[in-house]
């Protein structure tokens, strides 16, 4: 049995994907410890989604080769992930502090890896054809009442500024009764909220035999005990049918939290994006959520300074974020990643350009957000208590279905003495006012 110390980069998917490591290691005999110095090797989880995150993981391993200097025994690095994936061996013959490397069907490739580096050599196989591995999770790390699950990876979408289906390959679902076994394990001593995560949900089971749907497996899960919300993380728009809507809004369960991610407002810029849609369409989509729910949220993410937005089409985009009162929005540079068919576009925006359109878009959106949450000062909302607060006159941080874990605002919270509260308990919580962009409330 060996020691091994597992860092963590990148998105929730990775957090999953870290557990189903654990898992395998668990199984083949390997202990996990807090700290690089107590490893006898060590696994960084890398992201390459985007060359912010290889950047990342990167600076990380040169950051573990500092401390592994002052060791006795150089721990071995083993990166695995998304960067891996990317860039294969590569990595290895760039920075020859990396001892192995393995993609996203990682399986016995890992196991092949750890033998090769605690004996003192390096593991040099090319990762294979990309695609989501079939190795079962037994473990769930998360401290509260999360509980993350991939339902699918990889995705069939043709966007033009996306590295994913490269790394991840094809949209990929797992079979349903997998994924209820998996919910049913997890959440078997207390109460939680299952984050469903991939990069496509709304395509889940269209590569499965028979009846299957994102609809139907929400159906499932709400049946196991202890699920006590069901959250989506992220819907794309032209996914979002009639039936899938339906079924989240009248599932007590589900979460009516829509996360979907329309990029941008300008037809034309939608169309040199590879995607589908335009500004009326989304609007009809958003209207159709909130007309079948007046308090549901709706979160999305928007690129500017895609190649060919003039000013024409920001005043588009503009207006769009405006009318469509956004509960929770996510803005980005548009950046070209090596590989994609956008790094070649002409009209770039310039960096000063898209900078000033960022802030702009957030400028908008602060007073959107601002707006809706005086209209909730005085409701209560179902609350999960998430972590112990560190800002002063408040005891608890906590979200409500309005807010998912990490992207969006938290809500601080005063709990009355006399209640006994503990991190993951779902209750009851009066909005008193804001801190911030952030709700604040009493629970008892």
């Amino acid at each position: 049995m060996s020691s091994y110390c597992l860092i963590t980069l990148g998105c929730f998917r990775n957090e999953v994907e870290s557990d189903n490591f654990r898992s395998a290691l668990r199984s083949w005999g390997h202990e996990e410890v807090g700290s690089v110095e107590e490893a006898e090797f060590i696994i960084v989880n890398s992201c390459g989604f985007i060359s912010d995150a290889c950047d990342e993981g990167i600076d990380t391993i040169l950051k573990i080769d500092d401390i592994r200097n002052g060791m006795v025994r150089r721990a071995p690095i083993i990166v695995a992930g998304c960067m891996s994936q990317r860039y294969g061996t590569a990595l290895m013959e760039e920075m020859p502090e990396i001892c192995a490397v393995v993609g996203v069907d990682w399986g016995e490739n890992l196991r092949d890896a750890v033998a090769a580096v605690t004996s003192g050599n390096k593991y040099a196989e090319e990762p294979g054809v990309p695609r989501m591995t079939s190795c079962a999770r037994s473990i769930d790390s998360s401290d509260n009442a999360t509980l993350l699950v991939r339902i699918s990876d990889g995705c069939d979408g043709q966007c033009s500024f996306c590295t994913i289906p490269g790394i991840k390959g094809p949209h990929e679902s797992r079979e349903p009764h997998d994924i209820v076994n998996e919910v049913r394990k997890l959440s078997s001593s207390s109460e939680r909220e299952v984050v469903l995560v991939g990069q496509d949900l709304t395509s889940y089971g269209k590569d499965l035999a028979g009846d299957v749907d994102l609809a139907g497996l929400l159906r499932m899960l709400s049946a196991v005990d202890n699920v006590h919300w069901i959250r989506l993380l992220y819907l794309q728009p032209q996914g979002l049918t009639g039936d899938l809507l339906e079924e989240m809004i009248a599932n007590p369960k589900v979460c009516n939290y829509f996360d979907l991610p329309f990029q941008h407002a300008s037809a034309s810029v939608i169309k040199r994006m590879g995607r589908s849609g335009d500004a009326e369409a989304y609007l009809e989509t958003v209207e159709k959520i909130r007309k079948m729910d007046p308090c549901a949220a709706v979160r999305t993410t928007i690129i500017v300074g895609f190649p060919g937005e003039g000013e024409d089409e920001f005043a588009e985009l503009r207006g769009f974020v405006k009318e469509a009162g956004f509960d929770w929005l996510g803005v980005f540079c548009f950046r070209p990643e090596e590989g994609t068919k956008a790094a070649g576009f002409s009209g770039r925006v310039n960096d000063e350009e898209a900078v000033s359109r960022y802030n702009i878009l957030l400028g908008i959106q602060e007073a959107v957000e601002y707006s809706k949450q005086e209209l909730l000062i005085g409701e209560e909302l179902e609350v999960v208590i998430e972590d112990r607060s560190d800002l002063s006159g408040y005891d608890f941080i906590g979200r409500s279905f309005r807010e998912a874990p990490v992207v969006d605002g938290v809500i601080y919270l005063k709990h009355d003495e006399s209640a006994e509260i503990g991190i993951g308990d779902f209750r009851v919580a009066v909005i008193t006012g804001r801190e911030g962009l952030d709700l604040a409330g009493t629970v008892s």
